[in-house]
């Protein structure tokens, strides 16, 4: 996967974040309840993963939204590692 550092395109320049990850997420706890978001806009990436748990497809989703399908899938991918560290090392 690319983590580069390109915006998204509705990326908004004005938006401002306490905390980013890569220009694919950020956090503000004063922006959508501190929700952490799709980089450069107001979208909380639980939307996507809601999106997915009722049966539509990941590129509905980024048309829907208008988030790149390639940052929606780094995500996606981000998350699945962070479920792989709540696992205790392998004996």
């Amino acid at each position: 996967m690319d983590f580069g550092n390109s915006r998204p395109s509705n990326y908004n320049q004005h938006m401002t974040a306490q905390r980013t990850y890569r220009n694919l997420i950020w956090q503000d706890k004063d922006r959508m309840s501190g929700a952490v978001c799709f980089y450069g806009t107001r979208v909380p990436i639980a939307f996507m993963f809601d999106y997915v748990e009722r049966g539509e497809k990941l590129e509905q989703f980024a048309e829907d939204y208008r988030i790149d399908l390639d940052v929606a899938r780094q995500v996606v991918h981000l998350a699945s590692i962070g479920i792989e560290g709540l696992l205790p090392p392998a004996a």
